[in-house]
């Protein structure tokens, strides 16, 4: 894993290789396979969802990938009321599905994070407005081996 420190002045500093970065070299160095960590570089606070975000929006122009009514969405979902937070959990809840769905296909396809850091370390204790972890499902379940058969199904389904 690759610390990156973020300074006040906004500036990206790669610990690993001691030089300052820009967004696009950040993208680069998560397409190349490395899994990165940003921090504050005065209080040690995580910044990296905020920072990889940056990245998706300004740099690779990510704002294209969600449709206005979607950003409407994501924004009204930010309150407190109940209904408010039930739409904040279905849409992270969705998020976290399709980051699946891209891990399996980098997977067959031989791309993804490198072996060592495919389960990157968590920053933090779960908190409120984060997203809870995934329990991972041991082979030989019956619940999940239903689940594939059924995936299979479906597959063979679009294939035929």
């Amino acid at each position: 894993m690759v610390t990156i420190k973020k300074y006040s002045n906004r500036r990206l500093y790669d610990t690993s290789k001691s030089r300052y970065l820009n967004l696009e070299e950040l993208a680069a160095l998560v397409r190349s396979g490395e899994t990165v960590r940003v921090v504050d570089a005065k209080s040690g606070e995580d910044l990296t969802r905020e920072v990889l975000m940056e990245v998706v929006l300004k740099t690779l122009k990510g704002a294209e990938l969600l449709p206005v009514g979607m950003l409407h969405r994501m924004i009204r979902s930010t309150g407190t009321d109940p209904v408010q937070r039930m739409l904040h959990d279905q849409l992270s809840t969705g998020m976290q599905l399709v980051s699946a769905q891209m891990d399996q296909v980098e997977a067959m396809l031989g791309r993804g994070p490198k072996p060592s850091e495919a389960q990157a370390p968590q920053s933090a204790p779960h908190q409120a407005g984060d997203e809870p972890p995934v329990d991972e499902a041991p082979e030989g379940d019956p619940e999940l081996e239903a689940l594939r058969a059924k995936l299979a199904a479906l597959e063979a389904r679009l294939k035929g």
